[in-house]
């Protein structure tokens, strides 16, 4: 008899347990140290996993008496804090735009809304008019974000809805997940950007990861 298949989550959850590494944003990469100089080393997989091993027992160290495991699935930002860095990047994109939402529905000259399309694609800026006035009706001042760029802003500002989605979360699970992060997206301009607490930023981020890949999401059975 064949044994069961592990669960999709179950290598991302040892990962983000013990080598956290992997998944560090690239902005905090002063973290690593020797970084800048272990390219070749990482290009082969036995030195990728001396080094990740390395900076992963060093990363740990600062989280102190917070380095140990998450222990299980009980927290429902899980399935966000587990994500892949592309999954967790399309996630805040998605998330970002709809907080942009109102500013986006709004464009009806023909030359925005390309530029809009060529920001973010068709996909999503389609995504964001005809389906997000019903997850978020958009931020009332939205300028200080779109001044960076439409891309730029969206980012930032997703980012800063996942800080905050998982911020009530017990400190082991939030502070490996802050990590997965652009540096500034914990810092409270960023973070509290939405007006939203934390269970109303996860349930935004949440139903934006249904969107995005529902079969990583159904596997998680804390949001059911």
């Amino acid at each position: 008899m064949n044994a069961p298949a592990p669960a999709i989550w179950s290598a991302a959850l040892q990962r983000f347990n013990l080598l956290p590494s992997h998944s560090l944003h690239a902005s905090r990469a002063a973290l690593l140290p020797g970084h800048a100089s272990a390219a070749a080393w990482l290009a082969q997989p036995a030195g990728a996993r001396h080094w990740h091993q390395r900076w992963s027992q060093l990363l740990l160290q600062r989280l102190q008496q917070d380095a140990q495991p998450v222990p299980d699935l009980a927290h429902p930002a899980l399935p966000l804090a587990l994500a892949s860095p592309a999954l967790l990047q399309g996630t805040a994109r998605h998330a970002g735009l709809l907080l942009l939402g109102k500013n986006l529905r709004h464009r009806i000259a023909r030359t925005e809304v390309r530029e809009a399309q060529d920001a973010v694609g068709h996909a999503a800026l389609h995504w964001v008019c005809s389906r997000g006035a019903a997850l978020h009706p958009g931020l009332a001042e939205p300028l200080p974000w779109l001044a960076q760029g439409l891309a730029e802003g969206a980012d930032q500002l997703g980012a800063g809805l996942l800080a905050q989605s998982w911020h009530d979360a017990p400190a082991p699970l939030r502070l490996r997940a802050d990590w997965k992060l652009p540096l500034d997206a914990e810092s409270p301009a960023c973070r509290e950007a939405s007006g939203m607490a934390p269970a109303q930023a996860r349930q935004l981020c949440l139903q934006t990861l249904t969107f995005l890949e529902p079969e990583w999401l159904s596997s998680f059975p804390s949001i059911h």
